[in-house]
């Protein structure tokens, strides 16, 4: 396993603290959870290594002055993140959430699902992604996610606190192949995929170099060759916590990639769309960013070898 496996989906918290949260959301439901959130949160900030995580972002978006301005804001993201987290817990647990969809966007996607290309739901690791792929099933077309699950992620899917079947199928990409024959098939029986365009999965250099909050990052171009091997269109989507059991969508225009050969660097026009919206997002939702590495050093790192 390569480093960027490693940190993908790893828990910070022990399997016991989390079994505590969800014994907290059967008792007392969301209110109760999120109020234990708070000590909790705090003595995660007080660890150096804990702040280190989100570190890069935070400086970027914040230029905090201080260093009790630069903790506010991590405790700050670290907070709403806890949230995201015990929000999709409830909705297993308890089976509620309140998924404001915009009408003119589920038209949007109604309609190119009904062209039989299939559609690449593009999102990142921002808001409450996790929750929105379980409230979809409005769509009425099956939908794939690729998703490695870490082994040492000792949270549970919706599907395993609520005991029934998930409204998708995962798609692993640490197969060989990258999970690449099942995206393609699905998206030919005119289905959908969703896949996290924001991490690179892998080899560094399988990713284009794109602008993000004042610097340069890498981020994967596969999905862009894909949906012009196939014709899919993309659809870029984020899924914004918008308060206690509510998220909501926030979908841009489709973008339809033209098919220009191998080479990465003609994808790298989408890729840096995707970040645009990304960078939009963050704007407006700034506490709602949960990439906990720095994607920043991780290019200059990679440009060095």
């Amino acid at each position: 396993m390569n480093a960027y496996e490693e940190r993908t989906g790893r828990s910070l918290a022990s399997r016991f603290k989390h079994r505590f949260v969800y014994a907290l959301i059967s008792l007392g439901g969301r209110p109760l959870a999120y109020l234990f959130l708070y000590p909790l949160v705090l003595v995660y900030c007080l660890y150096p290594s804990v702040r280190d995580k989100s570190r890069a972002y935070v400086m970027r978006r914040f230029d905090p002055q201080t260093k009790w301005d630069f903790f506010k804001h991590t405790f700050r993201l670290n907070l709403t993140f806890g949230r995201t987290l015990v929000d999709r817990a409830a909705l297993g647990i308890l089976g509620a959430a309140e998924f404001k969809a915009d009408p003119q966007a589920r038209q949007t996607c109604e309609r190119l699902i009904k062209q039989g290309k299939g559609l690449l739901l593009l999102t990142a690791h921002v808001g409450c992604w996790q929750s929105a792929v379980n409230c979809m099933q409005f769509l009425n077309t099956p939908m794939h996610i690729l998703y490695y699950r870490n082994p040492k992620d000792n949270d549970k899917t919706v599907a395993q606190h609520s005991g029934k079947e998930a409204p998708f199928t995962f798609i692993n990409p640490a197969e060989p192949l990258g999970g690449v024959p099942e995206m393609m098939a699905a998206l030919s029986r005119g289905e959908i995929v969703c896949a996290m365009a924001d991490r690179v999965f892998g080899n560094p250099q399988n990713a284009v170099e794109v602008d993000f909050l004042g610097g340069k990052i890498r981020v994967p171009y596969s999905f862009y060759r894909l949906a012009a091997a196939t014709q899919a269109p993309v659809v870029i989507a984020f899924f914004p916590w918008e308060g206690i059991g509510k998220l909501a969508s926030w979908v841009f225009n489709p973008i339809y990639v033209e098919d220009e050969g191998p080479s990465k660097q003609h994808y790298q026009p989408y890729a840096q769309q995707f970040i645009d919206g990304l960078t939009q997002f963050c704007i407006k939702y700034p506490y709602q960013f949960f990439n906990y590495f720095d994607w920043w050093n991780d290019y200059a790192t990679t440009n060095n070898r």
